[in-house]
């Protein structure tokens, strides 16, 4: 016997193994009485959530197969139609999109063990070399590091993930996409000085609070507390989803209470004054018939303010936004590039931008942006 050859596996602690490249293995004989091995994604916690979670399978009397033929398009399916049909639906859009767009045409009949570190490796470059945001990138990345993982816990397969094993300079970089255009300068408060009312207001709150859209369309005046302008404050409890029902915020994290400065209690005091819904259940911000603004209408009133507004400094009134005044030899208008001008979205990067530079921790800057993580 040689006994220089290595051991194919080490034992390191009750039913756990470890390879000599470093991977783990649960080790265990089901209610059968055969030997089976789980392959373990991650270090020495996760082989330990595994080794309990098939012990307690096996007390239970439960078979543990092994699942080695799945193929990559039952295991996304399975996974679309389970854990992912419990999330928020425009969550829900982006897997789906993910798999059904970027995911399926590649992977849908190969196994999930004949998909390798190279291979994923060759589809960064590929969506890379499509034009994809290196943001959507991770996110189909991310999605395929999922459905992995859920097969491991939940469909009885057996190997190793091989997200886990792409390299650093293989995975996509968030860092390296385009940075979000954020309001620069004046163009805030121009942009708020050319827009009509309601809008005006719901522009004003946004620049203050950092709220997400969907928060400030689910506010209700018994969200808003502006009788103590000293102690005003808005709490953001709910939202309303783009199908226009009102729902739980985002996380557990997005639920907030936010105090605002006097001056910005007067201007929703006054808004209140001219609104015809002012009962505790009433939306803040509504149309004519009561009814919250949809995402859309605000995306619309944004941008007619951004075309309308112009810099104060300039006598001649040059626009703040010149990429909306672009028009081609026809005079027709030329749309503005994408990313070129602030959306809605723009006021949470702004508020954060600013807060920061003013010298606001992150702590605070994440509970005043209802953040899900905070660091």
């Amino acid at each position: 016997m040689d006994e220089s050859k290595q051991p194919r596996r080490v034992r390191v602690e009750r039913n756990i193994y470890r390879r000599s490249s470093g991977v783990y293995e649960v080790g265990f004989k089901d209610v059968t009485g055969k030997q089976r091995w789980r392959t373990v994604d991650g270090g020495i916690t996760a082989a330990r959530a595994v080794r309990d979670s098939l012990l307690t399978q096996r007390s239970r009397g439960e078979r543990v197969s092994d699942n080695g033929r799945l193929r990559f398009g039952d295991a996304a399916a399975r996974w679309l139609g389970g854990p992912v049909s419990d999330l928020r639906p425009a969550t829900q859009g982006c897997y789906r999109n993910a798999v059904e767009q970027h995911l399926l045409k590649r992977f849908h009949a190969r196994r999930l063990d004949a998909i390798t570190r190279d291979i994923l490796a060759d589809l960064v470059r590929e969506l890379r070399a499509e034009g994809l945001a290196e943001s959507t990138i991770v996110i189909v990345i991310g999605v395929v590091n999922r459905i992995y993982r859920y097969a491991a816990r939940r469909l009885g397969w057996v190997g190793t993930n091989p997200v886990s094993l792409m390299l650093s300079s293989e995975r996509p970089k968030a860092s390296q996409g385009k940075r979000r255009r954020i309001f620069e300068g004046s163009e805030l408060e121009q942009t708020i000085a050319a827009a009509a009312e309601p809008y005006r207001t719901l522009f004003t709150v946004a620049a203050l609070t950092g709220a997400r859209l969907s928060e400030l369309l689910g506010l209700t005046w018994r969200c808003v507390r502006v009788d103590e302008l000293e102690d005003a404050e808005v709490e953001f409890a709910l939202q309303v989803d783009r199908k226009g029902r009102l729902v739980a915020t985002k996380t557990d994290g997005s639920a907030r209470t936010v105090p605002i400065p006097p001056q910005l209690a007067r201007i929703l005091a006054a808004h209140k004054r001219r609104s015809s819904f002012v009962a505790a259940t009433d939306f803040v911000f509504c149309t004519r018939t009561g009814r919250a603004f949809s995402q859309r209408n605000i995306g619309r009133a944004l941008r007619g303010a951004q075309t309308k507004a112009t810099k104060a400094t300039t006598a001649t009134g040059e626009p703040t936004f010149p990429a909306l005044h672009v028009v081609d030899r026809a005079g027709e208008p030329v749309p503005a590039p994408h990313g070129a001008v602030p959306s809605m979205h723009s006021f949470r990067h702004t508020v954060a931008s600013r807060a920061l530079l003013a010298g606001e921790s992150i702590d605070e800057v994440a509970f005043l942006l209802g953040t899900a993580t905070q660091t």
